[in-house]
């Protein structure tokens, strides 16, 4: 259409149209992106915009989801979502989800409070400070991956997802994305693989998702996944990026707990967003800014 163009991802395994950018008027595209989401049978379309576009997608019936503050180079990206498939719009574990972000916030307002009655505070806190604050239980090591860990990777990753968004239980994937801008880190006991991360990093804008968050079932419960987060924002920091975030299983305390605990920002909440675990999840929005 004249005067108005979009990056697209056409993702078919999560049934969506993500426009990750725009230029023009949002109205010349709406009805394309209609079109183009029957044509594909997509349920959801999703559009990643700066506050100053949020109005435009608005009035063509889109619905804010969330923001992620400080992906565009510290600047916030408001998340608006249209659903071609109304029942891909409807949340069935709306009051389980809410009622565990609940639990996690207050979780986090308590630690806040002992801290402040301590007399300190983490913001403060420089960079090398807070690494040499990482700790794991004796017998545990962390450490990046490498490609010599891609095959054990894969294995935990199948046993872990019955279904993802990415293929993590394919040697291959994990193989090119670690030659591209995806930091693994993982943690060893005993030489095996018992927890493991990653951030994807988006050097244009400054700003990294941490993702594929997993802890075998054996060793959850021991702040395996909060050290491995810690290390990675670290390394983050020290690669002049400005924000992480994270878009995490609304349904799943443990990791929900682990982004509050470090003073992530829950931001919002992307309904049936993509496929993991038995099916189409909603996916909390977390976000920091790093400096």
């Amino acid at each position: 259409m004249p005067g108005a163009g979009a990056e697209l991802v056409i993702d078919y395994y999560n049934k969506r149209i993500k426009v990750m950018e725009f230029t023009g008027l949002f109205e010349a595209l709406s009805g394309n992106l209609e079109a183009l989401a029957e044509a594909e049978e997509m349920g959801k379309i999703i559009v990643y915009t700066l506050p100053k576009k949020g109005n435009e997608v608005r009035t063509c019936g889109y619905v804010e989801e969330g923001i992620i503050g400080g992906y565009y180079s510290g600047k916030d990206c408001h998340i608006f979502s249209s659903y071609p498939e109304i029942p891909r719009g409807i949340s069935f574990q709306r009051e389980k989800e809410d009622q565990i972000l609940k639990n996690c916030l207050r979780k986090k307002r308590e630690t806040g409070k002992r801290r402040q009655k301590k007399g300190g505070s983490r913001k403060m806190e420089s960079w090398k400070q807070q690494k040499e604050k990482i700790c794991l239980p004796e017998g545990y090591i962390l450490r990046p991956a490498v490609q010599a860990d891609a095959s054990a990777m894969a294995a935990l990753y199948r046993q872990g997802f019955q279904l993802y968004p990415a293929p993590l239980h394919m040697e291959s994937y994990l193989l090119e994305t670690m030659d591209s801008n995806v930091l693994y880190l993982l943690v060893e006991k005993r030489g095996e693989i018992v927890s493991l991360a990653s951030a994807e990093m988006d050097p244009d804008n400054a700003s990294a998702e941490i993702t594929d968050c997993l802890t075998v079932l054996s060793e959850r419960g021991k702040g395996l996944m909060k050290e491995l987060i810690k290390a990675l924002e670290e390394e983050l920091s020290e690669r002049n990026f400005l924000g992480s975030y994270t878009l995490c299983r609304a349904s799943s305390p443990g990791i929900n707990s682990s982004f509050a605990s470090l003073g992530y920002t829950c931001t919002g909440r992307l309904v049936n967003n993509c496929r993991i675990g038995k099916g189409f999840e909603d996916m909390n929005i977390w976000s920091k800014l790093l400096k």
